[in-house]
């Protein structure tokens, strides 16, 4: 019986671990844990800048596809003109004559003519306002980047012809008269914004439109940077259009810009060359 009497003591012995051994495990356990969170905290991080890219890279795409489709559609009021010699309508006695854009047009930029880094005025055969039918006469474009927003977005604002089944280039009306003044109401959307070119929040020193034109030798150039706008006479010579978006949103997280690169042909101004002098 004494062996049973051991075993039933050693049963009910309420012995526990030591004080040294519970350090240990916490301090085991403290250690584990401190892996796992900073394990799932990293993962959490990159799922989300991931996704932060992602839309970076989705905004830039929609920016580069709606601009360079209109773009592409540039085309001249005359045979002998560009199609970014926009003039603005003037107050001034005598009254300008038409074409020429009218007011109207929102503040964010400059007034036509005006052909820069990040804001451009031209013709564009894209009817997107005022009308229900197509015209021979195109449309004045305007589209600027308006770094005065937070975000920096992309307008762009068009005014068609008023008289689309009558008019034809160059005898094209844009707004009405009214009181020695044209004026006319701009159909204004905004096409994307988070643009950051030339920022602190983008590496990317590119302007948002380079303007390209063929060299003697027919190999294409880009005119410097422009400060201010291209005079006539470079706008005369342009036949490509360099877009550059950069975009990335406002965020805590180090999350790199997502750049696109393209370079639009103005197909209606090679179909339409300025024509020789006569010899």
């Amino acid at each position: 019986m004494r062996w049973l009497n051991d075993r039933l003591a050693r049963t009910r012995s309420e012995a526990g671990v030591t004080l040294i051994e519970l350090v240990v495990v916490c301090s085991v356990m403290t250690v584990i844990l401190g892996f796992v969170t900073r394990t799932l905290v990293v993962m959490q991080n990159a799922s989300t800048g991931s996704s932060l890219r992602l839309q970076n890279l989705e905004e830039a795409r929609i920016l580069m596809d709606l601009v360079s489709k209109d773009v592409r559609t540039a085309a001249r009021m005359t045979p002998t003109t560009s199609p970014f010699s926009v003039t603005a309508c003037t107050a001034t006695s005598p009254v300008q004559t038409q074409p020429c854009a009218p007011a109207g047009w929102t503040p964010g930029g400059n007034s036509a003519p005006y052909v820069g880094k990040s804001e451009l005025w031209f013709y564009a055969n894209i009817t997107l306002a005022n009308q229900t039918q197509a015209s021979p006469c195109p449309d004045i474009v305007h589209l600027v980047v308006d770094t005065s927003a937070n975000p920096p977005v992309l307008k762009e604002q068009v005014i068609s012809d008023v008289n689309p089944t009558v008019d034809a280039p160059p005898t094209c009306i844009y707004g009405a008269l009214s009181g020695g003044v044209w004026t006319g109401t701009y159909k204004t959307r905004l096409v994307g914004k988070y643009i950051v070119n030339g920022t602190s929040s983008c590496i990317t020193p590119d302007p948002v439109f380079i303007y390209w034109y063929d060299d003697a030798a027919e190999n294409p150039v880009s005119y410097p940077t422009p400060v201010a706008s291209l005079t006539a006479t470079e706008l005369l010579q342009v036949n490509a259009v360099g877009i550059t978006f950069a975009v990335r949103q406002q965020t805590n997280f180090k999350v790199p810009c997502a750049t696109l690169v393209n370079r639009v042909r103005l197909a209606n101004v090679d179909y339409n060359p300025i024509p020789s002098p006569a010899p």
